[in-house]
């Protein structure tokens, strides 16, 4: 049975000094400045989220944008980046999809099997990420409990769903396992879902450490007006839908932290993504079918010596087109990928300061790629005065990747999605600083960043072309300011974000004349939330957010937005252990397309009740 807590920091995790220290559930490079992704509202553990990207879309320093909603496709941007730039990874396993990026997100995993996620930006990325130019989302594990918990949903547009979730003992291991289903004609004309997901994990203490298993199966299908094609052949329009399955299996083996802080991560898992999209559902074919196959083995930990601390990771990745429909015109569809990684650490203490200094090198190869080292170097300090903790840091990083298969092998003289088997290796130079405190009941962290971006793969439209879109290369200067502040009480929270980039971009001699992905950015991006709690049992919200972005000539809709959602969560609705959640989305019915000629989804009620035991 859940019960709200009174204070409000139980469930958030906050930025500050607070964050950077003592987190012995994740990796000791955690520690090295970065900060916490948003992981949702009180509400949100009585209203289940359907897919991890879901507990990112409140969060300022992460911009989702999505074709349709929450349960259809979400491209993570992270910093103005790319769908490709961003890395996923789970309790530091980099997961990695060599067809295209888009189905990143796609983690055939319950979103309850995991606590917060740390957005790993700069070294942190360097050291950690994989093939992820910008930054990556470091999803942790969450404890597994002996309780388990049952919700149903309805809501607006024919909208079903529901899941079970329970986690126990099996000997001397323990075990969760959990079921979802959901279905919904959509909130705009053919748009339609149908997801099922089945996935479990098991933990079992072994040779000093924990050995854990985890997997899961994924189908899902969804359909969207010009959800790829995003108006390229105005006036003409397509209903499209995309049809898939993914695969996961993995394991993991992490030690118990020694008293001098040494630890160490090995672990593994085969993905598989079988996909059928469909540019004109009304007129089914064949093209576009794709099977690919992942399989990888991973490992990093920090070495902890008298003086300094070594940390390192090491990543090998081998891909396959086991089927491909469109994407057989390209000289390869077999790659490894390998990476290495080495930071150095000291720390020492300076009156009522404490420094840390770290640098080392990143090295990434592939087998149909070059081979590059990376620097990483950074400085940071922190301490507590007058009962306000604090830190800054300072650091620059390189970081790149390869291109994915739908890059290197669409046919470059025509079809829908026009490749360049000549593009090859993304350079990014990366240079940050930060801040962050708590005091009190006030927290807050301020970044300032400067990214080069060089030979960034970007789909263009030209209005000459005979393709929806085509592969290019770009170089491009980013600049940017990320802002958050928070306030909480014992009964209300309000939460600000504010997010402002800007870009100088050069495509050399390519025909552009829009952008779907490197140019579609909020210049101003602000996030604002309110949370309420009325007497022992209800909790309100209210969140808004605006954004501007870039004249973009496929962009139909106005460039700025403003969309403002509402929940409001009951708990013990009817009998202890009975929650009961309405939310509405999109309360201000605003129609601006968050991916350029793509329809933005229409407004969204659901109510959700839930069980827990």
């Amino acid at each position: 049975m859940c019960k709200i807590k009174s204070g409000w920091a139980g469930l958030f995790l906050l930025a500050g000094a607070s964050c950077l220290v003592g987190q012995e559930e994740s990796a000791n490079v955690i520690e090295m400045s970065a900060f916490p992704v948003f992981a949702g509202s009180f509400a949100e553990q009585r209203d289940p989220a359907v897919q991890l990207s879901d507990r990112m879309a409140r969060e300022v320093r992460v911009d989702l944008q999505t074709r349709g909603g929450n349960r259809y496709q979400t491209d993570i941007s992270i910093r103005g980046g790319i769908f490709e730039g961003t890395g996923l990874t789970v309790g530091g396993l980099a997961l990695f999809d060599p067809q295209t990026g888009h189905y990143f997100s796609e983690i055939p995993l319950d979103p309850a099997f995991f606590g917060g996620a740390y957005l790993l930006t700069g070294t942190r990325n360097g050291l950690q990420g994989f093939n992820s130019t910008v930054g990556s989302i470091d999803w942790q594990w969450a404890a597994i409990e002996e309780s388990g918990s049952a919700y149903g949903r309805i809501g607006t547009d024919s909208y079903f769903g529901g899941g079970l979730r329970q986690g126990g003992k099996l000997g001397q291991a323990t075990y969760e396992v959990a079921l979802t289903h959901e279905t919904g004609d959509g909130s705009i004309p053919f748009g339609d879902f149908d997801l099922t997901r089945i996935s479990g994990r098991l933990e079992l203490g072994l040779g000093g450490g924990t050995l854990r298993l985890f997997g899961g199966y994924l189908d899902k299908f969804y359909g969207w007006p010009e959800m790829y094609i995003g108006g390229a052949f105005a006036p003409a329009s397509f209903n499209e839908t995309d049809d898939y399955s993914v695969y996961l299996l993995g394991w993991q083996w992490e030690s118990t932290a020694s008293e001098q802080g040494s630890r160490h991560r090995i672990g593994g898992y085969w993905r598989e993504v079988d996909d059928d999209y469909e540019f004109n559902r009304n007129s089914p074919n064949a093209f576009f079918e794709h099977k690919t196959e992942v399989y990888s083995l991973q490992g990093d930990g920090t070495i902890a010596l008298e003086q300094l601390d070594l940390l390192y990771r090491w990543v090998f990745v081998e891909d396959t087109i086991i089927r491909s429909t469109s994407l057989v015109h390209g000289d390869f569809s077999k790659r490894n990928y390998g990476k290495a990684a080495v930071l150095a650490r000291r720390t020492w203490e300076a009156g009522a300061v404490d420094w840390s200094l770290h640098g080392g090198m990143a090295m990434d190869t592939s087998s149909e790629d070059s081979t590059i080292g990376l620097p990483q170097v950074g400085v940071s300090a922190s301490g507590i005065s007058d009962n306000t903790s604090w830190k800054a840091y300072l650091e620059y990083s390189q970081t790149s990747q390869v291109p994915g298969y739908t890059v290197l092998n669409s046919r470059s003289s025509g079809g829908l999605f026009r490749g360049d088997s000549t593009l090859g290796r993304e350079l990014a130079d990366t240079i940050e600083a930060g801040v962050s405190f708590q005091k009190d009941a006030l927290s807050g962290k301020l970044v300032l960043f400067h990214r080069d971006d060089s030979n960034l793969v970007d789909w263009v439209y030209a209005e000459e072309s005979s393709s929806a879109r085509q592969a290019a290369a770009v170089d491009i200067e980013v600049t940017g300011v990320e802002g958050w502040l928070r306030w909480e009480a014992d009964s209300t929270a309000l939460e600000i974000g504010y997010a402002w980039l800007g870009k100088d971009e050069d495509y050399g001699d390519s025909e552009v004349d829009a952008s779907f992905y490197a140019l579609n950015y909020a210049r101003h991006r602000l996030l604002a939330s309110l949370e309420q709690q009325v007497g022992d049992s209800i909790i309100l919200r209210l969140e808004g957010e605006y954004r501007d972005h870039p004249d973009n000539s496929l962009r139909t809709s106005d460039d700025t937005a403003f969309l403002l959602h509402m929940e409001a969560a009951w708990q013990d609705a009817f009998a202890d252990g009975w929650d009961l959640v309405l939310r509405g989305n999109n309360l201000t019915e605003e129609d601006f397309q968050m991916l350029p000629g793509t329809p933005g989804p229409g407004r969204e009620v659901y109510l959700t009740l839930r069980c827990g035991w």
